[in-house]
């Protein structure tokens, strides 16, 4: 009988990778990171263009987000990812409409639903509607 494995493709949240560099520092743990951006490479990992935008700080990972987006393993959304954001922001207010602020949890998952992908996250429930 032959297998065929199945796999998934992970699309990263911000906070993810915060929280990894948080637990697992580049300069402590440059395998981890050499592994990650392996994992881009192969696409077992997507890292879109709106969640490196996000990350401001610590330096070490935004510059770490800088050197994968020159060695062009950060996705960019398209229209149609954009589209459905604002489908589920219709469906599930996330956007702010006065400031339009938001996380970018909407086009992650507008991008994951798009092309069939898993979102990881650390997300938890926020109590405080000021954070959205």
């Amino acid at each position: 009988m032959i297998s065929n494995p199945i796999t998934a493709e992970y699309v990263i949240d911000a906070n993810t990778l915060i929280g990894f560099h948080t637990w697992v520092p580049i300069s402590l743990n440059k395998i981890f990171w050499n592994n990650l951006e392996i994992a881009l490479q192969e696409k077992k990992w997507i890292l879109l263009d709106v969640v490196i935008k996000e990350i401001t700080h610590p330096k070490p990972l935004v510059d770490w987000c800088k050197k994968m987006k020159s060695a062009g393993l950060v996705t960019n959304i398209t229209d149609d990812d954009r589209d459905k954001a604002i489908e589920i922001n219709n469906q599930y207010p996330m956007i702010d409409q006065a400031t339009h602020k938001s996380t970018v949890d909407t086009y992650i998952i507008a991008f994951s639903l798009n092309n069939k992908k898993a979102v990881f996250s650390r997300e938890t429930y926020k109590t405080n509607n000021d954070l959205l």
